[in-house]
């Protein structure tokens, strides 16, 4: 019998709003069915029910001490060793940790998608294939004024102060830095079909 081969990381990260998260489950529908999984850094921002509700909203969730980096990579290293793992499930309108949890099973590709995902030294030495989706400042604002309105509750003066207090800044300091770890640069905004094919062909290179 064949050895089983451990899974093959594919990191994908840039600003809020980027298209990382388009680009995550674009690769996944492209991959065989059953072999790839995806998994957000979202996930692993630290429970901050210790704190009041304004608080938390008042929270950086953009500087990278607000992830729980830990159990992240505790979590990549279990799914490489072949075993299942627990997600946690993270409630964005009340900035806490849900009680629940999401069962993970190993995959041959892993797909992580995350602002800051190549910030973290022992994260970015997991992750076989890293990909930074370089996109204007303009479009990822407006993008992220939908989804946060759409799908986490949000107003749009909370978007909007937190957009200029610590998004913006942490993107300068943080994220945009990290573009130096990246295996692959790619610009949504002139070819989406070519930059995904780009992405799958390392992947298949990789699984054969």
């Amino acid at each position: 019998m064949a050895e089983k081969r451990p899974s093959y990381i594919v990191g994908i990260s840039g600003g809020s709003g980027s298209g990382k998260t388009y680009i995550s489950e674009k690769l996944i529908g492209e991959c065989q069915k059953g072999i790839a999984c995806l998994i957000s850094q979202d996930s692993f921002y630290k429970d901050l029910s210790h704190l009041s509700f304004d608080e938390r909203g008042s929270h950086n969730f953009d500087e990278p001490s607000s992830i729980d980096f830990e159990l992240f990579i505790q979590v990549v290293r279990t799914l490489v060793e072949g075993k299942s793992v627990k997600i946690p499930i993270y409630d964005f309108s009340q900035h806490i940790r849900s009680s629940g949890f999401q069962r993970i099973k190993p995959k041959p590709v892993v797909i992580l998608d995350g602002t800051l995902l190549f910030t973290h030294p022992k994260l970015i030495d997991l992750i076989n294939l890293k990909v930074f989706i370089d996109t204007p400042d303009e479009v990822r604002l407006s993008r992220r004024i939908r989804r946060d309105v759409g799908e986490r509750g949000r107003t749009f003066d909370s978007i909007m102060e937190q957009y200029s207090n610590s998004v913006r800044p942490m993107f300068d300091k943080h994220i945009a830095p990290s573009i130096k770890y990246a295996d692959i640069v790619i610009d949504l905004h002139k070819n989406k079909n070519k930059s995904i094919a780009l992405i799958k062909n390392e992947i298949d290179k990789n699984l054969n």
